[in-house]
């Protein structure tokens, strides 16, 4: 129940940041229409009072008579040298700014049908120019006053550029809120599958050995042995493997919890990595003996110390060869070298196994998880080996990475710094 009210509850979440996404984005796309109307509305009426201003001056318009009268070609020079020019324009500047438009224009007086028009026409669509039929000043049409604006995209930020750019810093952090919200569900929907299926391990690796030492106590105590010896010593030896069994999953489980709570103490000292390595190995020797496997070793780097915790980096490489070993459908083959790489020591652990899918990859080093492993059944585990390994290294200033392919094995890199850390 718990489970669905969370899913039905994050559903709900998503739907209102996607709703106020698409109520932000509709806000701007309205705000920029509306405010592309209410520039070319403001710039005609502007143009029109203009040239209502304009007819009404006489003096200006026989000035502007006699220039279009005496030379057609070079009309714009002979209206700037009679002052004509400079006085359109300051007209056409005042009425602008009275409707809070204060941009710069480009201003033509051109005649219908000539190439400069024609060129304004095709180069910019209806609203980036604007005209005005000159009749009215002149007492005969033929001629054009055009208004061009080649940054107009400034009237919109000067009339809401504020709340267009708060709008888009909005959906920003929507996109962002959403994305982050979807990791976080994603996350924890693989926690909680992570963690039943640990509880299942726990529960499953538990009840065997405490089976075992129960029905070798019960032998023992109703004396189901007889009188041979050897039989009795076989139930204690039991009772004793089975305990020691027990007492690992016991170590794992509190590792576990050092691991949730990232709670290590470490002792570092100067350290061979390869004393380090062969320990771990020994370690490893009756497991590995038992699926009549291999270790074999190149370290290059010799006995170049690192400054490392210890017993730490023991259970680290157990953890890595334990791996090596338990995911191998054949007999296991591991390969183990070191050398020095830009004042690094570099370790390499390869091996013959399973391999792991690359789309699992990425997860290997969280917390609970298992990489499904097909028909190898018998591998078992609480998930929270890698996670350790990567904990462990970083905590030394190093870094751990993988590579692998399906069928053919993995090979995990560790790098750790020479210097102390």
């Amino acid at each position: 129940m718990k489970t669905v009210f969370r899913k039905y509850t994050f559903l709900l979440a998503l739907l209102i940041i996607l709703a106020l996404l698409a109520t932000q984005i509709k806000w701007i796309v309205y705000s920029i229409r509306f405010q592309d109307k209410v520039f070319e509305k403001s710039v005609e009426l502007a143009l029109s009072e203009t040239m209502t201003n304009l007819t009404a001056d006489k003096p200006l318009c026989n000035k502007v008579k006699a220039c279009v009268d005496c030379d057609s070609v070079r009309l714009k020079t002979q209206l700037t040298s009679s002052g004509v020019w400079q006085k359109i324009h300051d007209a056409i500047q005042d009425e602008l700014k009275s409707y809070d438009i204060d941009l710069d224009f480009e201003m033509y007086v051109l005649e219908d049908g000539s190439e400069e028009l024609k060129v304004i026409e095709a180069e910019y669509d209806k609203g980036l120019y604007y005209s005005r039929c000159m009749g009215g000043i002149l007492g005969q049409t033929g001629y054009q006053l055009v208004v061009e604006f080649p940054s107009r995209t400034r009237f919109f930020f000067a009339t809401a550029g504020y709340m267009f750019l708060g709008s888009v810093i909005l959906i920003f952090l929507l996109i962002l809120s959403l994305l982050y919200l979807l990791r976080i569900y994603n996350r924890e929907i693989r926690i909680a599958k992570h963690t039943k299926e640990l509880l299942n391990n726990v529960s499953h690796e538990f009840k065997t050995p405490l089976s075992s030492i129960a029905l070798a106590s019960n032998m023992i105590r109703k004396k189901r042995y007889g009188e041979d010896e050897q039989k009795l010593s076989s139930y204690a030896d039991l009772i004793s493997k089975e305990n020691r069994k027990l007492q690992n999953l016991v170590e794992s489980l509190l590792r576990l919890e050092a691991v949730e709570r990232n709670e290590f103490d470490y002792n570092k000292e100067e350290t061979s990595i390869e004393d380090v390595v062969k320990e771990a190995a020994s370690t490893c020797e009756m497991l590995l003996n038992e699926r009549y496997g291999r270790i074999t070793y190149d370290f290059e780097a010799g006995n170049t110390p690192v400054f490392i915790d210890r017993l730490h980096f023991i259970n680290v490489f157990v953890n890595l060869l334990s791996n090596a070993i338990k995911y191998s459908k054949r007999n296991p083959d591991i390969a183990i070298s070191t050398h020095i790489e830009n004042d690094k020591l570099v370790i390499l652990v390869k091996d013959n196994g399973i391999g792991i899918p690359f789309k699992f990859q990425k997860y290997i080093f969280d917390k609970y998880y298992r990489v499904p492993t097909g028909d190898v059944h018998n591998a078992k585990g609480f998930g929270i080996g890698l996670a350790y390994v990567k904990q462990i290294v970083e905590a030394h200033n190093g870094t751990v990475a993988v590579e692998s392919t399906s069928d053919e094995g993995t090979v995990f890199r560790i790098q750790l710094p020479l210097e102390k850390s």
